[in-house]
């Protein structure tokens, strides 16, 4: 097999790596979807109860929201991979594609630069601008969730004029939960953390 026709075989091995690092972004997105929409059933499920939970049990207000810290994590999980398919795309992919492209054609003027480039140029979170100020729209998926945790709380808080012992505890565990998921959305939104 000479140099040209490994190249090509490289070239359809990496294209196939593509399309398949594409599809599972493609799939985590879908599957992100679908956990906005099982955050709005919860919350729903949750308001449609709440006449008996505030009557018999306000402290389900403290407990419903390590449900929604759960649907937050798994939403960042998500978030996790496809950054790091995109990461595998832009830095092993799509350099050798276009090395490729420029060996399969040596005296042509083909500018391979802009090939395969949506990874680096826009899934990037250094490209992203605007600070505290995006956050609320990029982390809207997770922010939903941590949302209605805080809702959650206020209406405990709202509903209950002594607050027992175990109370406090699932105060103190709300607030490391609250403060755990807004830091790591802020790392992955606007730090390079895969």
């Amino acid at each position: 097999m000479d140099n040209e026709e490994q190249l090509k075989l490289e070239y359809a091995t990496l294209m196939e790596q593509y399309k398949a690092a594409r599809e599972e972004i493609n799939a985590l997105l879908d599957s992100s979807r679908q956990m906005v929409g099982l955050t709005f059933t919860v919350i729903s499920l949750f308001i449609g109860v709440s006449a008996f939970v505030e009557a018999q049990m306000p402290i389900a207000y403290l407990i419903l929201p390590f449900f929604l810290y759960g649907l937050t994590w798994v939403q960042l999980r998500h978030i996790l991979l496809m950054r790091r398919a995109s990461v595998y795309i832009a830095k092993t992919v799509a350099p050798r594609v276009r090395e490729i492209l420029q060996a399969l054609s040596p005296g042509s003027s083909l500018d391979a630069g802009h090939i395969l480039d949506w990874e680096e140029r826009w899934q990037s979170p250094g490209e992203r601008r605007g600070g505290l100020w995006l956050l609320p729209v990029l982390g809207a998926g997770y922010g939903l969730p941590l949302f209605a945790a805080l809702l959650s709380l206020g209406a405990y808080f709202l509903l209950t004029p002594a607050v027992s012992p175990l109370g406090w505890v699932l105060i103190a565990a709300n607030l490391v939960g609250l403060i755990y998921s807004f830091i790591l959305g802020f790392l992955i939104e606007f730090r390079h953390f895969t």
